[in-house]
């Protein structure tokens, strides 16, 4: 059942991101193709890199930093008061690993109602 719960929040918190994305963005195509593009990122980077990497881009690549941030914020893995690149340079490897499989659980979910969405 907490599984369930789990999986359920996550899907929730990325509608929710993906929808007020898309509703201000210009860049709608962009945005859905770095959603698409940041799994395979992470899996062939690791999570740090592919963070920094988003973070070093800026522009559309914000808001999947941004959300990588808020949605480990929203479980209360991360302290609201950390960001994103320290928390994730101060992992164990065995924490690393675990956030790591649920960012790449979250974005399982953006990627879809990305793509799935037009604002048109």
């Amino acid at each position: 059942m907490e599984n369930a719960k789990i999986e359920s929040g996550r899907a929730e918190f990325a509608l929710a991101e993906v929808k007020r994305v898309l509703a201000a963005a210009a860049k709608e195509d962009e945005y859905k193709a770095y959603c698409k593009k940041f799994p395979s990122i992470v899996m062939t980077n690791g999570l740090a890199a592919a963070f920094a990497f988003a973070m070093e881009k800026k522009g559309t690549w914000c808001h999947i930093y941004d959300h990588s941030e808020k949605w480990l914020k929203e479980l209360k893995l991360m302290d609201s008061n950390n960001n994103l690149m320290d928390y994730t340079c101060g992992l164990s490897t065995a924490e690393y690993r675990v956030v790591t499989k649920e960012i790449i659980a979250l974005f399982s979910w953006i990627r879809r109602f990305a793509s799935g969405s037009s604002k048109g």
